[in-house]
């Protein structure tokens, strides 16, 4: 069995990563269990894990998905968590962090595996979601209309300032914002960022689009795809 953790920055990205897994993992034996880091400004780091189901002999993934609570925490969550991983046989760590509200790449880059050890048979990997994850639910063209039959492309694009269906979203400072606007320009609601209203939205993506054609105008989805390809003989 293949266990892999991955360190995301709150609520969205853990329910859209769930979703991604499920979807892209197919017809594989796999299960997914959840955690949820909290605290540490003034006190210890806590984490709370979701109660596991039973977990058959025939599993071949098991996926863990940690809840940073903030891009800032996602590092430094790994490199503490990074030694427990390893004894309970661990073999990829993947970290998803927004680049928004920072705007310098090549700095984040440059820093971002800092104070992260490497460890004897575990691989580690952190994603840019440049700028945010929403950039990748922006670039997914054919969802709209399941958000709302009055959301023409014409519109989103006119919106977004690019052809999301062609060009990179990438190059948009603050997609989940631009998704915001696409979204209350017709009565729906996307910014609050509730349970159920990030649920919509993850729902009503086609990921056969994301996973073949999305991938290839938007670079860091395409690097978290890479990862997950990896797993799959």
């Amino acid at each position: 069995m293949k266990k892999i953790a991955l360190f995301v920055e709150g609520q969205t990205e853990q329910i859209f990563t769930e979703k991604l897994i499920r979807e892209f993992i197919g017809k594989h034996k796999f299960h997914i269990a959840k955690g949820k880091f909290s605290g540490g400004k003034k006190g210890p780091r806590k984490l709370l894990c979701m109660p596991a189901r039973h977990i058959e002999k025939d599993t071949e993934y098991y996926f863990m998905i940690y809840n940073c609570e903030g891009d800032s925490r996602i590092k430094s969550d790994i490199s503490n968590r990074l030694d427990t991983l390893r004894e309970e046989s661990f073999s990829l760590v993947i970290g998803i962090r927004d680049v928004y509200p920072e705007t310098d790449i090549e700095k984040i880059n440059h820093y971002l595996y800092r104070g992260i050890s490497p460890m004897p048979n575990v691989s580690v990997k952190i994603v840019l979601a440049v700028m945010e994850i929403e950039s990748w639910f922006l670039a997914e063209e054919t969802h709209y209309s399941n958000i709302s039959k009055r959301i023409s492309l014409d519109i989103v694009n006119k919106i977004a300032g690019i052809d999301v269906s062609k060009d990179t979203t990438e190059s948009i400072e603050h997609p989940s914002d631009i998704l915001n606007r696409i979204y209350t320009e017709y009565g729906e609601t996307y910014y609050n960022k509730s349970k159920d209203n990030v649920q919509q939205v993850v729902k009503a993506l086609d990921y056969k689009n994301l996973c073949l054609n999305v991938r290839n105008r938007n670079k860091s989805l395409n690097e978290l795809l890479t990862c997950l390809d990896g797993l799959i003989p």
